[in-house]
């Protein structure tokens, strides 16, 4: 039998940018040791690309290398952003508009067709660090490319799955978690991949990777005004200081990176969502750490601050936390704006 082909097209897509980096360091792995890697690997910048560059770099031959490796980034979301804006200006009937979405049309329809021709040799990978929709035309063609097209999409572990994925990532660290610990992390770090994966580390090399580490480890390491400041700051939006919160909020995100903070302000108000469901649906407040699989630590701050917020009330704000995160991977507005804008609102 002969051996296998391994694709020419990668479509790598999701939030998870971690894992997506991860994945394109063991591509180039595969083209031997550090020095070769890199002679044979080629990034080509989306912003004003030529198809006639990037034809140019698929179709040159590896040096010393049985693949060479062709890493696109942003050029499927610009193209879908352009088309999309495109036929909004066509819609005005404005000559500009109609000529914008010609382009963008014809543009689509050369990448589509340059596709089957990228050679055995090389690996084209087209990276978007945010998930593409179903109907992304590139993604339809992959569909039905057979064994010429790898697709795989990136998502960040989120809710229950969280605290396993953090006892698998210290396994594969070599070092171990107590599930307590995993749940505590979970519920104070946020959910953003990078941002977990250096608490981890830190906290492994703080057990000096010889013992689990435990919810007490996650205590004393974790910024004590990071880990509290978002739960006051959310008490202070319950009870309706609005300058209270934004001082909050602001001392903390002067403590940590902004999409961090953000990450646990989306955690928070999720676990408060889950924790008002499950007291109205009669669970005592004892029982909440089971329920929502968090630590009892942040069991009881869940239960004294959901009874600040009603049932709908909770649903709006993680709605429109879902909106700022569409918002900032559009470009459309500042994270650390947005986020201002809504604890004023909340609190208010």
């Amino acid at each position: 039998m002969p051996p296998k082909t391994p694709p020419t097209i990668y479509i790598l897509h999701g939030d998870d940018d971690q894992a997506i980096d991860e994945f394109l360091q063991q591509l180039r792995a595969k083209l031997g040791d550090p020095v070769t890697a890199e002679m044979n690997t080629t990034r080509v910048d989306a912003k004003g690309l030529s198809l006639g560059d990037l034809r140019a770099a698929c179709l040159t031959a590896p040096f010393l290398a049985k693949r060479r490796l062709v890493i696109l980034e942003g050029f499927l979301s610009a193209l879908s952003s352009r088309r999309g804006k495109s036929q909004a200006e066509a819609s005005d009937e404005s000559d500009e508009g109609a000529e914008s979405s010609s382009a963008g049309k014809e543009i689509l329809k050369e990448f589509l067709a340059f596709l089957p021709e990228v050679p055995a040799s090389t690996a084209l990978v087209l990276v978007e660090k945010r998930q593409l929709s179903a109907s992304n035309p590139v993604l339809k063609w992959a569909a039905g490319a057979g064994g010429t097209a790898y697709v795989r999409e990136f998502l960040p572990p989120r809710g229950s799955a969280l605290p396993n994925w953090i006892l698998q990532r210290a396994q594969v660290q070599g070092g171990q978690f107590t599930l307590p610990a995993a749940q505590l992390l979970a519920s104070v770090a946020g959910d953003d991949p990078r941002t977990l994966s250096q608490e981890i580390v830190k906290l492994l090399t703080y057990a000096n990777f010889a013992r689990a580490v435990t919810p007490q480890d996650v205590i004393d390491l974790t910024p004590e005004s990071a880990l509290t400041g978002i739960f006051e700051m959310v008490d202070s939006i319950g009870s309706r200081d609005g300058s209270r919160a934004l001082r909050l909020l602001r001392k903390t995100v002067e403590q940590g990176n902004v999409p961090a903070v953000f990450g646990m302000v989306v955690r928070q108000f999720r676990l408060l969502l889950l924790a008002r469901e499950a007291l109205d649906a009669g669970t005592p407040a004892a029982n909440l750490a089971q329920a929502l699989e968090v630590h009892p630590f942040v069991a009881q701050k869940l239960a004294s601050q959901a009874r600040n917020f009603t049932l709908p009330a909770l649903e709006n704000i993680y709605r429109r936390l879902r909106d700022i995160d569409d918002e900032v991977k559009s470009g459309r507005v500042e994270l650390d704006t947005a986020m201002e804008s809504l604890v004023a609102q909340l609190a208010s």
